[in-house]
């Protein structure tokens, strides 16, 4: 694989067809945007372990809420912000996840030489959307799973808590030790699918594979083609660090939070074109040029 040629290729498409930047942003912000909402809080002023009522509470028209330290109906307000931040979080997420699939169909068209538009990608997208959902949520299943055992673990520990307590120090380092397991096999396991979510949403968009299916077709491809995987891969990481060095300085301005935005747009569209060129090189689906043919005129004599 020529690699110079392959990076060339990307960049004259992403130069050439702007609206690329734009699903890219749609991709970068959605990467971008689980960093979460913070808020300011105040010290409560306590007195022997137990909580007491601010001044500036006292004479509202609601009572504390009962076992805990605000009142109840700030306690309404945070659960209703945070339910409206997990369907706008929800909601980015899932027109990033399109985003992906319509960078993808979007670079493979114009690699063939047919035209493209915002709207026609996009609508590629669409129509494998819920495969594309299924591909994105599938790396999530080993660390949810990991969080309903924590979970589940956590309330065994307090249910049984009295039976630790015999135990001394060895019941919590049971429970962190069977915790700590399952982190170390989970966590390469996640990895793994994010990395694999790369081909699969290929597999998806180009090969019209299912979630399972694609998943295995991508891991057939990276498998067949693993030191040029592993070599782009590395090239990727080259540039990713070149990048970030030079954008550290803007990231820390918020006035140009918008242009960093847009850079990193053109670099997630970059990258998505870049990984889109190489799967057709691999599986053979690259466009090939048109034969030359040569026309023959029927009126010309042939000599003797």
């Amino acid at each position: 694989m020529d690699y110079g040629k392959l990076l060339n290729r990307a960049w004259t498409i992403i130069w050439e067809h702007k609206f690329l930047i734009l699903l890219g942003i749609l991709v970068a912000f959605g990467s971008s945007s689980g960093s979460g909402l913070s808020s300011g809080s105040q010290s409560i002023p306590r007195s022997e372990g137990e909580w007491q009522m601010p001044p500036e509470w006292r004479g509202m028209p609601f009572p504390p809420a009962e076992g805990m330290g605000m009142p109840a109906l700030p306690v309404l307000i945070i659960v209703l912000l945070a339910g409206l931040a997990l369907i706008i979080g929800l909601a980015i997420w899932v027109i990033s996840t399109l985003a992906r699939g319509a960078l993808i169909n979007g670079a493979s068209q114009i690699d063939a030489g047919d035209r493209s538009s915002f709207g026609e990608t996009f609508s590629a997208a669409l129509q494998k959307g819920w495969t594309l959902l299924g591909i994105g949520i599938f790396p999530a299943i080993p660390a949810f799973f990991l969080l309903l055992t924590s979970l589940g673990a956590a309330g065994a520990y307090l249910g049984i808590s009295p039976v630790f307590s015999n135990m001394g120090q060895a019941g919590p380092r049971t429970v962190w030790l069977i915790f700590g397991t399952l982190v170390c096999l989970i966590l390469p396991i996640t990895l793994a699918l994010n990395l694999l979510r790369t081909f699969a949403n290929r597999a998806c968009m180009l090969e019209d594979c299912g979630v399972l299916a694609a998943y295995r077709r991508g891991f057939n491809v990276l498998v067949d083609n693993f030191g040029s995987a592993l070599v782009l891969f590395l090239i990727q990481i080259g540039i990713g660090l070149v990048l970030a060095l030079g954008l550290l300085l803007p990231s820390l301005c918020c006035l140009l939070w918008p242009l960093l935005l847009l850079v990193q747009g053109g670099i997630a569209a970059y990258f998505s074109t870049l990984w889109t060129l190489a799967w057709q090189r691999w599986t053979d689906s690259a466009p090939i040029a048109a034969p030359i043919t040569m026309e023959v005129n029927p009126t010309t004599e042939r000599p003797l």
